[in-house]
C-alpha cells in the first residue's frame, strides 16, 4: 500500500502536543493515523522504553477494526503491545473505571458494565396481591415512596434507565432537566441519588456511569493520570466529533495532569451519535481554539468531484472547499429513482442489477434508521397475538438466523435461554452469567442449534403458538410448561390472523434479497463502490426528505442532515437516491443539475 504524502499529511505527521485534525470524507484520516503510528514507533521505544506506547481510541468497533486493518496493509504487521487500538468506551472501562472502582466504593460488588440500560427498569418491577386478591404489577420498595406530583412513583415519569449523571454531578433525564410540572426537583434528586447509589453499590453501571466514575477518579486521584500518561504518552482520539462532554473532559483531565500528546481527529459533519451525547461543537471549539494546533485534510481521495459536489450541498457555500483527488472516475451519472408505495423492492432489484452489470461489487441500500429498514423488510408487524414477550423474542432470533445475522441471533437467544433455564436468577447474577457465557463458544454453538431448530415461521400463528412452546421445553429440557398467552382478540390482534402464517406479519415480505439493505449508521466510515439512499415521503422530524438537501440557515447542520451527508459521501463510483414520485423532474434538476439520470419504473 503506497501513501501519497501531501503537504497537509506531512503537517499532521510533524505535529505534536495538542492537535485537532479536521478531515473531510475520503480524506484518508485512517491511513494518516496508521502511518503516524508507524512513524512514531521507533522514536517512542527509544524515548519511553518497551512498556509505553501510543493509544489510538475510536468511537466504534468498526472504526477501530478499520484502523488495525490499515496499519497491517501499510507495514505488513499487526499493531502490538505496548501500543493499543481500542474503542473509547473500552479504554475508559479497562484502564480507569474497572481497575480503580474500589477507590470509589468500599463496599461494592464486582462492577459490570450493562449492555442495555433498560435492564435497570426491570429490576424494580414486582408482583403483589391487591385488596381484591388479584395478582398485579407493582414496584419494589422504596420506589413506591418516591412520588411525582401525580401521586404515582417518579419511576413512571422517569425510568431509572433514563437517569444520568452529568460532569458537574447533577442529574438529568437523558441529558435534559426534569419538568417541574411533573416532579418536585428535591424529590427528583432524592430519587436519582437512590438509584445511582444502589447501582454503584451493586456494581451495575451504564456506559455513561462509567465515564462519570472515570472522570471523578481522575480528578480525585492524580496518580491515575500520571500512570496513564506514562503508559500511553501519546493518545489519538479518532472519530472525536462523536465524543460527549464527559469524554472530552476525561481527556482534558489527563492532559492537564501530565499527558503531553493528545490528538482529536474527525469531521463534525459526520457526527451521528447525538443519542449517545455526541457533541460535534466541542470538536469545533477545539479546532478553533488557540490552545490546539488546528489542521485539515481537505482532499477527497474516495469520490469523483460530481459526488463531492452533491454532498457538499449540505455545507454553507463558503465551506464547499473539498476537492476530488481520486484516481479513478468511471463517469457514472448520479441515479435518481422516483418511487410510489409498494415499489421500493423493485427499485432495489433494479439498482442491484445495474451495479452487477457495471461490476460494482461493494454496494449498500441505506435508510434513515432501523424502524424504516424493518418496515421495508416487513418487520413492522401491527399484530400482537401474544401476551408473553418471549414469543416475540423467539421470532426475532429466528428472523436474524434466517437472515444469516448469526451474531444478533445468538445475542437474542442467549438472553432467552439463560432466563428460561435459570428462572430464580437475580438481576445482578443474570448479568454476570450473561457476560461469562458471551465468550463460551460451546454454549454459543448450542444456542445456534437451538435457534436453528425453532419451528418455521411459515406455520400459522395458531400452530406456531403450540409448536414453539413444546419445542423450547424439549430442547432446553425444562421441567415446566411455557405459555405464550395467546389473546382472543384485541386492537392489535385480528382474529383472522390465527390462521395466517407468522411470516406474513413478522418476516420480510417486500424484498427477497436483504443483504444490501442497512442503515446509514452501519455504513459510517465505510468505502463503497455504490450506494442507494431512500428519502422519505412524509415530512416528519425524524425522516430525511428532499427539502433537507441544503445547509441549515441558523448555523451548523443538525444531525438529520449529517446523516444524509455521511451516506452520500460513501461511494467511490455511483451515488443513487430514491425520492417519492411527487418530487418533480424539474425540482431534481434544479437541485442536482442536468447531469443526472432520472429513472421511473412504471
Amino acid at each position: 500500500m503506497e501513501l501519497d504524502v501531501t503537504d497537509e499529511l506531512q503537517a499532521y505527521f510533524d505535529a505534536k502536543g495538542k492537535v485537532v485534525l479536521n478531515a473531510c470524507p475520503g480524506g484518508g484520516k485512517t491511513t494518516a493515523i496508521a502511518q503516524k503510528i508507524i512513524n512514531l514507533e521507533d522514536e517512542y521505544k527509544k524515548t519511553y522504553g518497551n512498556h509505553s506506547g501510543i493509544a489510538c481510541i475510536s468511537f466504534t468497533n468498526a472504526a477501530k477494526d478499520e484502523l488495525s486493518l490499515t496499519y497491517n496493509q501499510l507495514c505488513g504487521a499487526n499493531l502490538q503491545y505496548p501500543h493499543l487500538v481500542s474503542t473509547i468506551d473500552s479504554f475508559i472501562n479497562t484502564y480507569i473505571t474497572l481497575p480503580f472502582y474500589y477507590l470509589l466504593e468500599r463496599n461494592f460488588a464486582r462492577p459490570q458494565i450493562l449492555e442495555s440500560n433498560a435492564r435497570l427498569d426491570s429490576f424494580w418491577k414486582t408482583k403483589y396481591t391487591n385488596k381484591k386478591g388479584q395478582l398485579v404489577d407493582g414496584l419494589k420498595n422504596p420506589m413506591n415512596s418516591l412520588k411525582a406530583k401525580s401521586g404515582r412513583s417518579i419511576y413512571y415519569q422517569y425510568l431509572p434507565s433514563t437517569i444520568r449523571l452529568e460532569p458537574d454531578g447533577s442529574y438529568s433525564v437523558n441529558g435534559n432537566a426534569p419538568s417541574e410540572d411533573k416532579v418536585d426537583l428535591k424529590a427528583f434528586e432524592k430519587y436519582c441519588k437512590y438509584i445511582k447509589g444502589w447501582q454503584f453499590e451493586n456494581g451495575l453501571i451504564t456506559t455513561n456511569d462509567s465515564a462519570y466514575i472515570a472522570l471523578r477518579l481522575l480528578r480525585k486521584n492524580p496518580k491515575i493520570c500520571k500512570w496513564l500518561a506514562s503508559r500511553f504518552p501519546h493518545i489519538i482520539v479518532d472519530e472525536a466529533q462523536d465524543n460527549s462532554l464527559m469524554q472530552h473532559q476525561i481527556f482534558e483531565e489527563l492532559n492537564s495532569q501530565g499527558l503531553e500528546n493528545i490528538e482529536f481527529i474527525g469531521d463534525p459533519y459526520q457526527s451521528l451519535y447525538e443519542f449517545r451525547d455526541a457533541n460535534p461543537q466541542l470538536f469545533l471549539d477545539k479546532y478553533n481554539s488557540d490552545d490546539y494546533v488546528g489542521l485539515d485534510l481537505s482532499n477527497n481521495r474516495r469520490s469523483p468531484q460530481h459526488i463531492i459536489d452533491c454532498f457538499s450541498l449540505l455545507r454553507p457555500e463558503d465551506e464547499r472547499t473539498i476537492l476530488g483527488a481520486c484516481k479513478t472516475d468511471l463517469k457514472e451519472s448520479i441515479l435518481i429513482y422516483k418511487y410510489k408505495d409498494g415499489d421500493r423492492g423493485e427499485i432495489i432489484n433494479h439498482f442491484e442489477e445495474y451495479c452487477i452489470s457495471k461490476d460494482l461489487k461493494k454496494l449498500k441500500v441505506v435508510v434513515r434508521g432501523n424502524s424504516i429498514r424493518n418496515k421495508m423488510l416487513g418487520r413492522d408487524a401491527q399484530q400482537r397475538p401474544w401476551h408473553n414477550q418471549l414469543a416475540y423474542d423467539l421470532i426475532a432470533a429466528k428472523i436474524e438466523f434466517d437472515d444469516k445475522n448469526l451474531k444478533d441471533a445468538i445475542n437474542i437467544a442467549r438472553n432467552i435461554v439463560i432466563r428460561l433455564e435459570n428462572r430464580a436468577l437475580s438481576f445482578v447474577d443474570f448479568g454476570h452469567l450473561r457476560a461469562e457465557l458471551k465468550t463460551d463458544y460451546l454454549n454459543n454453538a448450542r444456542i445456534i442449534k437451538f435457534v436453528e431448530g425453532l419451528p418455521e415461521l411459515l406455520n400459522t400463528v395458531e400452530d406456531w403458538s403450540e409448536l414453539c412452546p413444546a419445542y423450547v421445553k424439549k430442547a432446553l429440557n425444562l421441567d415446566y410448561d411455557i405459555d405464550f398467552g395467546m389473546k382472543k382478540t384485541s386492537r392489535y390482534f385480528d382474529k383472522a390472523t390465527r390462521t395466517e402464517a407468522v411470516s406474513a406479519h413478522f418476516n420480510r415480505v417486500d424484498i427477497e434479497k436483504t443483504s444490501s439493505l442497512t442503515t446509514v449508521h452501519q455504513v459510517k466510515g465505510k468505502t463503497l463502490d455504490a450506494i442507494l439512499i431512500f428519502f422519505d415521503e412524509k415530512n416528519h422530524a425524524s425522516n430525511i426528505n428532499f427539502r433537507d438537501l441544503e445547509p441549515d440557515a441558523d448555523g451548523f447542520i443538525k444531525e438529520k442532515k449529517r446523516i444524509i451527508y455521511v451516506a452520500m459521501s460513501r461511494p467511490k463510483h455511483l451515488l443513487a437516491m430514491a425520492f417519492p414520485h411527487k418530487i418533480s423532474d424539474k425540482q431534481l434538476i434544479e437541485k442536482f443539475g442536468q447531469d443526472i439520470s432520472i429513472i421511473n419504473l412504471d
